[in-house]
């Protein structure tokens, strides 16, 4: 399994539109290669109705759930092992100018 981590914008088409300007995406993709995971990753984010801005070049293997820490992320490691991946988008809002 590995896990991709990607920056990515909402299309105009995502209900998060109006209301954020990116996120940091996570995904568990459960793949046998890279390549195909990378692909993956890119399909299910596009999927969502969001636009790939950038996949980070450093991936993570993972060989089992020890591989992860805290509950939330073994919880994304599990359903990624039952459904072939897991998606988090971790949004944000425009910053404001600081002056």
């Amino acid at each position: 399994m590995f896990l991709i981590n990607a920056l990515a914008k909402p299309k105009k088409t995502s209900e998060h539109y109006d209301e954020v300007v990116g996120a940091y995406v996570s995904l568990y993709i459960n793949y046998k290669d890279i390549e195909g995971a990378l692909e993956l990753a890119k399909f299910y984010i596009k999927d969502e109705d969001w636009k790939v801005v950038e996949i980070e070049d450093e991936y993570f293997t993972l060989d089992s759930i020890d591989d992860v820490e805290g509950d939330e992320q073994k919880e994304l490691y599990e359903e990624a092992l039952e459904y072939g991946y897991s998606i988090i988008f971790n949004c944000y809002e425009e910053e404001e100018d600081e002056d």
